[in-house]
């Protein structure tokens, strides 16, 4: 039985040259080049762990000149590598070594036989310093991370103790500390024992609150966004919601948080946070060219502080042979109540399409709000006008609305998510007049999901399914910008722009009262920052109020390529009708935009 006073984490010397003294050097002797093989060791992790400890494989390309030179590298790395199998649950490992001199350069061979594991047995916490009357109960295993009868490594043994300070200082405890730490290592029954010592410290208490290095942000508002108030028991869970909240204001490019080590006379923490302001101005560009919509391109302008209290401001210029748009957003966060955000937004649109000609104005005003980690909701009133021109010849709209959205988003990126669902529920009913007084209800449901295929995240399965309808008028009555449609690079692909469903006589789209739409694809990381991204899309638009099954869905395959970048990956996609109606005869349609296609 072995007592290892602590278990610690693994500290490598820094690698060094290893030489003879200069005096003692032959004169003109040659350094011996060597190649290193490592054998012995099936698991990728720990072969892993081995190679970036090695100091024969860091010096390789800095032979030394002596045999006595590599010899103590040769030895050097066996005790690293002593260490590295120890901290992963293997204490009774052998090493040993071969050399193939008769080749150029020399081979060497490090033969690792790791030997059987070792298992954690127990892991003990002791409370000191504590009321003897009223113990403290260690929080289970499981939140720690930890779980009997596990390997015994040294990382999760110290991840441990990490955790169980971080449950501690979520209990009004943030200045606990180990005072001790002890492994026991039985090599008869190949198991590990830990004891660990804690001393909690006193109960603590929220004090005051320093904020320094504000420029332009005013402190109040930076203050509103704190999640206690001073004498509150300490959470550090609500200390991380505050950074989260500064973080996510983009405000600032240095968030430091610091506390003192010791309690004020009244028993409370008093705090500082440091923040240096970011660049609070950008702007931006975008691009895309679509086979049957041409090229478009965007442009922004961004103030992300504009009166001192993280006023969003956004003015955005969208310019395509189909649609020319001007938009100006508005977002006012945290109004009225914490983590609830007023929107604004004013936009003039000119559109060309086969479907109808449009210019439009429209504005609206709503109020967002996260209704869990996951769901966010929104509602607010909305006005438009519109002047549109189709085959019923020229008519305009005036339609107020109230628009009412549900959003969840479990993915694990915004931009090239690779795991989770998105939800996303709408609903707006509109009054107002288009050739007479009109009243309707837009409703539409998306949902996408990404399952990857593999630990890396190489290879996802990505699905997507999109239903809407519309309640109240006849298509007729229903203004045409206000009608679904499908088909395009962000619709159904292969398909022309707005060419999946109901056309009339001269194959323009009629636009309809609802509509299905399905994808699916293989997101395949191939090599490096390129993929492959093999897909099918589906779906149609009908006359009805909901979906005719009778009438046949329209379908199309193809394949893509993608290339990562910073901002989000760059799509190239070509896609082929796969059942066209014979007024439709281009044989494929190409894509190229930046984002996935969903």
């Amino acid at each position: 039985m072995v007592l290892l006073a602590a278990l610690q984490a693994m500290t490598l010397p820094a690698a060094s040259e290893d030489e003879t003294p200069v005096a003692e050097q032959p004169a003109a002797e040659a350094s011996i080049a060597y190649k290193v093989n490592i054998e012995g060791v099936d698991d990728s992790g720990i072969r892993s762990l081995l190679e970036r400890s090695s100091q024969l494989l860091a010096l390789a390309d800095k032979p030394p000149l002596t045999q006595a030179g590599l010899e103590r590298r040769i030895q050097g790395d066996f005790e690293r590598f002593r260490a590295v199998l120890r901290s992963e649950g293997y204490y009774d490992s052998l090493i040993d070594y071969r050399i193939d001199d008769q080749v150029s350069p020399i081979v060497i061979t490090v033969v690792v036989d790791v030997g059987p594991v070792y298992r954690l047995q127990a892991y003990d916490v002791v409370f000191e310093n504590e009321d003897t009357e009223a113990p403290r109960e260690p929080p289970p295993l499981s939140a720690l991370g930890l779980r009997l009868g596990e390997r015994a490594r040294s990382a999760d043994v110290i991840t441990a103790e990490q955790r169980l300070l971080s449950v501690l200082a979520e209990e009004a405890h943030p200045l606990a500390e180990r005072t001790d730490r002890q492994a026991i290592v039985n090599h008869d029954d190949r198991s590990m024992k830990v004891t660990v010592r804690i001393d909690p410290k006193q109960f603590s208490r929220f004090g005051v609150m320093t904020i320094l290095g504000l420029d332009t942000v005013q402190e109040v508002y930076i203050r509103r966004l704190i999640p206690w108030r001073e004498g509150d028991p300490y959470d550090q869970r609500k200390v991380d919601a505050f950074r989260r909240k500064l973080i996510k204001t983009g405000l600032f490019s240095t968030i430091v948080f610091d506390r003192e080590e010791q309690l004020d006379a009244d028993g409370t923490l008093p705090m500082t946070v440091q923040l240096i302001e970011g660049k609070q101005r950008s702007i931006g560009a975008g691009a895309k060219y679509y086979t049957s919509e041409g090229p478009a391109a965007e442009v922004f302008w961004e103030h992300r502080n504009l009166f001192g209290q993280d006023e969003d401001l956004r003015i955005t210029l969208e310019l395509g042979m189909i649609r020319q748009q001007a938009t100006l957003n508005v977002i006012k966060p945290n109004w009225r109540r914490p983590d609830q955000d007023l929107l604004a937004e004013v936009q003039a649109t000119r559109q060309t399409t086969d479907a109808f000609d449009e210019i439009g104005v429209s504005t609206f005003g709503k109020v967002r709000r996260p209704l869990s980690e996951t769901w966010t909701g929104s509602v607010g009133l909305s006005l438009e006008w519109s002047q549109l021109e189709d085959d019923n010849g020229t008519n305009t709209s005036t339609l107020l609305g109230a628009p009412l959205e549900f959003y969840r988003d479990a993915t694990d990126n915004l931009l090239d998510p690779r795991e989770g669902m998105r939800l996303r529920l709408e609903s707006t009913p509109y009054i107002g007049w288009f050739n007479e007084v009109a009243s309707f209800v837009s409703s539409a449901a998306t949902i996408s999901g990404y399952q990857p295929l593999d630990s890396e995240k190489r290879f996802v399965l990505a699905g997507r399914a999109k239903a809407g309808t519309i309640l109240g008028e006849s298509r007729e009555d229903i203004p045409a910008n206000k009608r679904f449609y499908a088909g395009g690079g962000d619709s159904i692909r292969g398909y022309q722009f707005q060419k999946v469903g109901p056309l009339d006589d001269n194959n323009d789209p009629l636009g309809g009262r609802s509509v299905l739409e399905f994808s699916a694809e293989l997101r395949a990381q191939v090599w490096g920052n390129f993929g492959l991204v093999p897909f099918i899309d589906g779906g149609n638009v009908y006359t009805q109020v909901y979906p005719d099954f009778s009438e046949e869905l329209r379908w199309a395959a193809g394949i893509g390529a993608r290339y990562t970048t910073v901002v989000g990956p760059v799509r190239f996609d070509i896609a082929f009708p796969l059942n066209p109606p014979r007024e439709l005869d281009d044989p494929f349609q190409f894509y190229v935009s930046l984002g996935q296609a969903f």
